[in-house]
């Protein structure tokens, strides 16, 4: 049974009104959450029509509370599944519209565009408006830049730029004839709302002619249900008399708005979570101040969950140093409003759930300036060292960004490690994306002999895996680097076969390049096939495993889908595309392990590499955290550089956070005018910015159970120094402990 610290035993007597919940990393918010939603049910406070309704941010979530909201039945000898709706945001807002789709002039078979669909729309609206819009390129493009010779990070960057201003005029109710109407009676240059709002109009009559609506068309529609339908309104709300909600520093205000008419047929709501844990806001609709906003409200019973027994006191003294220092010594004043309290403080004696025992040894600061490279090489080894010594222990690498993460398992792989990842892509997705993008680039430019090289390395690698071959793949890369027109090799009839004349090669020598050869003659055919044909047949004859057939062929069908979008497209392109898989640069649905309920302590004695977005939730018994320096972390000082600030944009505009900022003026309807100073907006972008690496920081370091281990680099271009938080916090624990 539930054997609750005080603030959770506070949480537990909840029976109706409004309750604030502030919870810190490790307070166990979801065990109480899911206890009192049983508590309430077993308090016979519900009619038989009736149900708790819990709303939550991910499906991992839900299944986590209807897992633990089942078992304290049990405890209360109550059969489970009875009595509660577990849901997230957009599952619950698809029930209020599934149910009556014709109060938002919906047919009863529409559709749902999931992500991947709605950006497979997006790509193809944001590239037709590329082409009818060069000027606009040449406009926002430096002077000494061609606009053309970057067309791909434009289609990208234009797409980027496109799904915010979707997202936010979705969340602010605003139809694109709404929005035109705005900003043609606005005054200043247009041309960035313009164009949203060309790509957002085409983008819907995209999804009409599909009968489909998007995520962020659900909430909205189902918001407008409940608005304009009160018989309805009031059947939900006697069917869901209380509303708990988890996450609740992660809602938009129309997710806010819904919840909220939802809850007014007897107010009861409680709304849980943490803002210093508020890590998915920039350029996104969530805003952390709402449920900051909401603790603090007069009619709202405010509560703290403080205590957790997740971390040594060393790692919460860190976290909670982050917290002062940010609140109270932050350089730039607009920063220090990122992370507040309450402060962590360790379970009280006798809890069940006790802090491991502390051992500040077990903090370490690597404050050598690394290169990149080194930062892998030094990480992997240490992890690798640490996990033979303590199998029965949990590891995870959290790294700022997934191409970082695909790195150190690159290193680990070639350590033999075992390692679990939590990235964008798998490892194989990736290696097979190599594989591909090496082939194509040598038919792309034959002449250059590296290209022939690193083909001919990466397909020997698949066929030739032994170190029976190991020496002649030696002496033939050799011998391949002499010459001089690799085209020649298949251009010529005689190409071939005047490799294997050659009397420096022995037979089995001979053999690898009969094997390899022939099948560079065979594709270079394949050239005129349509991209998809091409990446399968290639595909077909050099993987063997079906797995890898099996991603060879959803890679084709990314590429097909690029030429409809880009079908200008030449082999480069392409390339450059499966390059981008390669860096595990973006997500690419359908290759993405996706993170149900993941656990950690089911795969000890293996390396956990994931971004530290994707941690969050998650905890570990070592964590490394990597990259910590100025580009990642920044602080708006003037050395800092920025990750939106693009350097194929004129003056590296923020186009991003020009567009938004004008968008919301314009849906705020505070003025007129919707040009916003450029360098506002930009510099608005920054703090925002900075405010929310410093909370991914702090989520980071709390991941960490009994030992934490910091480390940063110089960047790609050797300019980066430490994060100026990081150097605060390495500070104070020498002065505390050294």
């Amino acid at each position: 049974m539930f054997n609750p610290r005080p603030g959770q035993l506070e949480v537990s007597e909840y029976e109706h009104g409004k309750m604030g919940i502030t919870a810190v990393p490790g307070s166990g918010k979801t065990h109480t959450l899911s206890f009192l939603a049983a508590k309430l049910i077993a308090g016979n406070l519900l009619e038989d029509d009736q149900e708790i309704l819990v709303v939550t941010l991910v499906n991992s979530a839900v299944n986590n509370f209807a897992t633990k909201i089942s078992e304290f039945l049990k405890e209360y000898g109550l059969i489970p599944g009875i009595g509660y709706r577990v849901r997230t945001l957009h599952g619950l807002a698809y029930d209020i519209v599934r149910e009556q789709p014709h109060l938002a002039g919906l047919d009863n078979q529409f559709s749902i565009a999931d992500e991947r669909a709605s950006n497979d729309i997006l790509a193809l609206a944001a590239a037709n408006w590329m082409r009818l819009n060069n000027d606009f390129l040449v406009d926002y493009s430096p002077d000494e830049i061609t606009p053309s010779d970057n067309k791909k990070y434009w289609g990208q960057l234009i797409q980027t730029i496109a799904n915010s201003y979707i997202r936010l005029a979705k969340d602010s109710q605003l139809t694109p004839t709404d929005l035109q109407e705005l900003i043609d009676n606005s005054k200043g240059g247009n041309d960035l709302l313009n164009m949203g709002n060309h790509i957002y109009s085409e983008y819907q009559r995209s999804l009409q002619d599909r009968g489909a609506v998007d995520f962020n068309d659900l909430i909205r529609l189902a918001y407008d249900i409940l608005l304009d339908n009160p018989d309805y309104l009031s059947r939900l709300q006697s069917r869901w008399p209380i509303i708990l909600e988890d996450e609740a520093q992660d809602s938009s205000r129309i997710q806010e708005k819904m919840l909220a008419l939802l809850s007014n047929g007897q107010n009861n709501w409680v709304r849980v979570g943490d803002p210093n844990q508020a890590i998915f806001e920039t350029f996104t609709t969530a805003n952390p101040d709402l449920l900051r906003k909401f603790v603090k409200r007069a009619d709202v019973h405010a509560v703290n969950l403080p205590h957790s027994g997740r971390s040594t006191k060393s790692i919460i003294d860190l976290a909670n140093f982050l917290v002062l220092w940010t609140k109270n010594e932050h350089p730039v004043l607009e920063i220090r409003h990122a992370l507040d309290e309450p402060l962590i403080i360790p379970t009280p004696k006798g809890d069940p759930q006790p802090n491991p025992a502390n051992k500040p040894e077990n903090i370490f600061f690597f404050n050598k300036a690394l290169k990149p490279s080194e930062e892998i090489e030094i990480v992997a080894r240490s992890a690798k060292k640490w996990i033979l010594a303590n199998p029965e222990k949990t590891t995870a690498i959290l790294v700022p960004r997934n191409y970082r993460g695909s790195k150190i398992v690159e290193e680990l792989n070639r350590l033999n490690t075992p390692c679990i990842e939590l990235l964008s892509t798998s490892k194989a997705t990736r290696d097979a994306a190599s594989v591909l993008r090496d082939i194509l680039r040598f038919f792309a430019s034959p002449n250059i002999r590296r290209n022939l090289i690193n083909a001919f390395n990466s397909i020997t690698a698949i066929l030739y895996d032994s170190d029976d071959y190991k020496n002649g793949l030696i002496h033939i890369k050799q011998q391949l680097s002499k010459v001089t027109k690799p085209e020649n090799i298949f251009s010529q009839p005689d190409g071939v076969a005047f490799l294997l004349n050659m009397p420096v090669f022995n037979d089995i020598e001979k053999l690898i390049i009969n094997t390899v050869f022939i099948k560079f003659v065979g594709w270079q055919r394949s050239i005129l096939l349509p991209i998809d044909e091409m990446i399968i047949t290639i595909g077909s004859e050099i993987f063997q495993n079906p797995s890898d057939l099996a991603l060879s062929h959803k890679i084709a069908m990314i590429l097909k889908q690029s030429l409809a979008y880009y079908p200008e497209w030449q082999l480069p392109d392409f390339c450059e595309e499966l390059d981008a898989i390669t860096k595990n640069k973006y997500r690419l649905y359908g290759f993405s392990e996706e993170d149900m309920g993941f656990d950690p302590d089911i795969h000890k004695g293996k390396i956990v590499v994931s971004t530290m977005h994707k941690a969050k939730g998650l905890e570990w018994d070592r964590v490394y955290l990597m990259s910590v320096n100025n580009y990642n972390f920044p602080s708006a000082s003037e050395i800092d550089s920025y990750y939106s600030e693009k350097w194929f944009v004129r003056d590296q505009r923020n186009l991003e956070a020009e567009i938004l900022g004008r968008l919301s003026s314009l849906s705020n309807k505070k003025n007129t005018d919707a040009q916003l100073p450029i360098n506002n907006a930009t510099q608005k972008a920054r703090i925002d910015y900075c405010a929310e690496r410093l909370r991914l920081l702090y989520v980071g370091i709390t991941r960490a159970r009994e030992e934490l281990i910091f480390t940063w680099n110089t960047g790609r271009n050797n300019d980066c120094v430490e994060a100026l938080p990081l150097q605060n916090l390495r500070e104070y624990w020498n002065n505390k402990y050294v």
